[in-house]
């Protein structure tokens, strides 16, 4: 007899649209590699992305290479605010997407790149200025919290990176911290918004 459960799981090898539902996930990139995929060939590794890198589309890459250019070594160190926008198209279809709202290391004022919607139609796209700085998250709350944002995880009520964005509302979180997070987290989730623990 066979069972057919991992067909149900969603794609775990990247960050994907639904792990960020209902939040803005501020992420600092640590490592960006092309790869040969036709459709995904840039894959972004970030601080707390448990090894499911981000794969912008082309054009977030766009938006990306706009801002800082599009050295892959160039984007290593800066951070980026990313949400997910239900009115993505793929194939003709509202499927919903990730998209960038905001980026550190550009002009304060942000900045404005014009995207594609087809051949014929072209939107400006204004892309916000990203402040970085942020105070310590108190390891003493974090601690206390953590227990509560484990079993959050682990039941499927929250992503990984929605527990991280819930965080990122009280304080930058360390790599120690960002790594219990990791150890805990199950490799897919589903998403949901009920994010009522205490931070």
């Amino acid at each position: 007899m066979a069972n057919f459960m991992q067909t149900l799981e969603a794609k775990s090898d990247q960050l994907n649209a639904t792990d960020i539902m209902g939040i803005d996930l501020v992420i600092r990139i640590r490592d960006a590699v092309l790869t040969n995929s036709k459709d995904q060939p840039l894959s972004i590794y970030f601080e707390g992305d448990n090894n499911r890198p981000w794969k912008p589309s082309k054009g977030m890459r766009r938006v990306l290479a706009a801002g800082w250019g599009a050295d892959t070594e160039g984007l290593i160190g800066k951070s980026v605010k990313l949400h997910f926008d239900a009115s993505v198209k793929y194939a003709g279809k509202e499927v919903g997407g990730i998209r960038i709202k905001a980026m550190s290391d550009i002009d304060k004022r942000g900045i404005v790149v014009v995207e594609a919607i087809n051949r014929q139609q072209r939107v400006p796209l204004h892309i916000e200025y990203l402040d970085t700085f942020q105070p310590a998250y108190p390891a003493e709350k974090f601690n206390a919290a953590l227990p509560a944002m484990a079993a959050k995880m682990q039941k499927g009520e929250m992503t990984l990176q929605q527990v991280i964005a819930k965080c990122q509302q009280t304080g930058q979180l360390s790599q120690e911290q960002l790594a219990q997070l990791e150890a805990v987290a199950p490799v897919v989730v589903e998403a949901d918004t009920d994010d009522n623990f205490e931070l």
